[in-house]
């Protein structure tokens, strides 16, 4: 059985109960600030649904009111002609502001006005976080309402204040608006201001009914996967913040992939580890043994039986066959094979599959004969053969690193790394074996349970990716697959500055070979 996991004030961001939102309205001349100018600006601040100030003041405009504007909004030429200039109302006004989360109706129209009054007197625009009401409700109360007039919202949800075209009411009436959508959101799993900021973008989304299926997700690293309604994984990823990630889904990616995979998911899960080291080794875990359709990794290779792998994977750990292009010198390897042309001709020449065995050698000698038929070639202006040559030399190069580092953390058989953030993790023969991070000690995998709605796994790809808890950890316990040494390898080798080695089972310590891989420009230039 999955427990519910209370989250805590961390995994909700900035709870909206701390948040200060600040109201505003402006009335103006006219719409638009190139030839208008503001009359009255008014705000009002809140903080977890109290009331704690206002502000209004009138502005002398730097023309005469419209009569149709006097019409509407009640405001005459007489009304302002005592009031402060633009210049004078906006230090108070901006102290009243201060760095709260700026909130309007339609709030484009208002930052426009005061964003030109601002840049018009030598200041900078306001950089506050914006929320527009408006845009809120279009999301959230569109289907309960003819228009989403602000006078029309407050009508329908009886709000306690109503709109009059008149700054300081209209803030009011959208300040008892924010709130009464803040509720609405509720239902969303909205519960801090970097969700809120998002809504609009979520709820607009074609599977934003989905989103509540997030809500359980915390703010913190881990490993999330989705499933359809039999409980079959499509797909697995790894995220530094769980909710964040998995959101981001719903907001802006409009691939067609996404769409798919979002419509077909039921349900999401996930685990939360202590750190993205153990994350990115639980990822490929569940990837291996569920082999979900949306994973390109996932996605196996049909081969007739007995056929070798052609992946650089059997290449570096030395398993690969002794067919055609594993004898030879490397440039012969790569210009010849069986149905292939050379160099030169228009087909393509086969890359390369690099043993073990080979890719322990002198990389000098193994770079050396790639250099030189690069540079033959080069002198001969057949460009598109040396690009490709060049290719496969880098590719060599890759791998001779990645060959070394898999080996010396073999060598080195037990590991016990303290990795920064994240906590200490034990490798032995470069598969992670256990963690101790902010969670506790946990076995292999390095997980603390936090999973998503149990459903009930069939057999098929991802099978037992939506059941219990036994079943997870058990496709999350080491398999000992070499591509696991490569993740840990890679992974330790681009944080090498996270990672402080606190025991080393080999008495020879956990060391690299002494001669560095030359580069194809260093030996060109021999």
């Amino acid at each position: 059985m999955d427990l519910a996991v209370q989250r805590t004030f961390d995994d909700l961001g900035t709870p909206l109960c701390d948040v200060t939102f600040v109201v505003l309205d402006v009335e103006t001349t006219g719409g638009s600030p190139a030839t208008s100018s503001l009359t009255e600006v008014a705000a009002a601040r809140y903080r977890g649904g109290e009331l704690l100030g206002t502000y209004q003041t009138f502005v002398r405009p730097d023309e005469r009111i419209p009569p149709f504007i006097t019409a509407l909004t009640g405001i005459s030429d007489a009304m302002v002609a005592d009031a402060p200039t633009t210049g004078a109302m906006l230090p108070s006004f901006l102290e009243f502001v201060g760095g709260a989360v700026v909130v309007g109706h339609n709030i484009r129209f208002d930052l426009s006005f005061l964003d030109h009054a601002l840049v018009s007197t030598g200041r900078d625009r306001l950089a506050n976080a914006t929320v527009d009401t408006l845009a809120l409700a279009r999301r959230l109360v569109r289907d309960m309402v003819p228009n989403c007039k602000l006078g029309t919202l407050a009508e329908t949800l009886r709000l306690p204040h109503r709109p009059s075209h008149r700054a300081l009411t209209d803030v009011l009436a959208t300040g008892d608006l924010l709130h009464a959508l803040l509720e609405r959101a509720g239902s969303f799993g909205i519960l801090g201001l970097e969700e809120l900021l998002d809504l609009p973008r979520l709820v607009g989304h074609p599977q934003g009914a989905k989103l509540k299926l997030t809500t359980r997700l915390p703010h913190r690293p881990g490993v999330y996967w989705f499933t359809d309604a039999v409980g079959n994984a499509l797909y697995v990823g790894k995220a530094t913040d769980l909710q964040a990630r998995v959101r981001s889904y719903f907001t802006g990616d409009r691939r067609p992939k996404i769409g798919r995979l979002l419509r077909q998911m039921d349900a999401v899960h996930h685990q939360v580890c202590p750190g993205p080291f153990t994350a990115e080794v639980i990822e490929g875990r569940l990837i291996r043994a569920w082999s979900p359709p949306y994973n390109r990794q996932g996605k196996a290779r049909r081969r007739s039986a007995g056929a070798a792998p052609r992946s650089d994977l059997a290449d570096i750990t030395g398993t690969a066959g002794t067919g055609a292009g594993t004898t030879g010198t490397a440039t012969e390897a790569f210009t010849r094979g069986p149905g292939r042309r050379p160099v030169g001709g228009r087909q393509r020449p086969r890359r390369r599959r690099w043993t073990g065995a080979v890719l322990a050698g002198d990389p000098t000698e193994l770079l050396a004969p790639l250099a030189d038929r690069l540079t033959d070639l080069a002198a001969a202006q057949e460009y598109e053969e040396a690009a490709s040559l060049r290719d496969e030399a880098e590719r060599l190069r890759h791998l001779l690193g990645r060959h070394r580092r898999i080996e010396s953390l073999r060598r080195a058989g037990r590991l016990v790394l303290l990795l920064e953030g994240e906590g200490t993790v034990e490798v032995v023969d470069g598969l992670l074996s256990g963690t101790t991070g902010s969670g506790g000690t946990t076995g292999s995998g390095g997980t603390t349970e936090s999973g998503g709605s149990p459903t009930t796994a069939h057999a098929g790809a991802g099978a037992g990716a939506g059941a219990g808890a036994g079943a997870r950890m058990a496709a999350m316990a080491g398999d000992g697959s070499e591509n696991e040494r490569i993740i840990v390898a890679q992974w330790l080798h681009a944080n090498a500055e996270r990672v402080r080695v606190l025991e080393v089972g080999s008495p020879d310590g956990w060391w690299l070979p002494a001669d560095r891989i030359p580069t194809l420009r260093e030996l060109c230039g021999r």
